[in-house]
């Protein structure tokens, strides 16, 4: 079976998903980038949001360590840990009915995930999908 085209489990549709799910929380948080780029991170003081910070982190030696050894399942790898750790967070970190300041915080924070999901997607050869 191959896994950027099965939906069961660890898969190229499963990262698709995660991607279209953050597009939509985006649309629907009706913030700008200046909003985002004002956003007090201090507050994001949850423990998922603190594993997802810690995730996003690794992105940078995940991707030098892959450049170094030409093994793109490094990549895939951690994709999915990000993912699973950013699913985990949805019903902790909610931005819609948050109030003002926390919804720009975590507003930020998963715009960090998606860009972090669609470089790594593009680096595997997949095209993120927004809806």
């Amino acid at each position: 079976m191959d896994v950027m085209t099965s939906f069961e489990g660890d898969t190229g549709p499963y990262l698709q998903y995660a991607h279209a799910r953050l597009c939509s929380i985006t649309r629907k948080a009706d913030l700008t980038h200046a909003d985002l780029l004002s956003a007090d991170l201090t507050l994001l003081t949850e423990q998922h949001a603190t594993d997802l910070v810690r995730a996003l982190a690794q992105w940078p030696d995940v991707f030098q360590n892959t450049l170094k050894t030409l093994e793109p399942v490094t990549v895939l790898t951690y994709l999915f840990k990000m993912t699973h750790s950013l699913s985990s967070s949805y019903d902790h970190l909610q931005v819609v009915r948050s109030e003002p300041e926390l919804k720009k915080a975590r507003m930020a924070l998963y715009t960090a995930a998606r860009q972090v999901l669609s470089n790594g997607m593009r680096l595997l050869g997949l095209s993120p999908v927004e809806r």
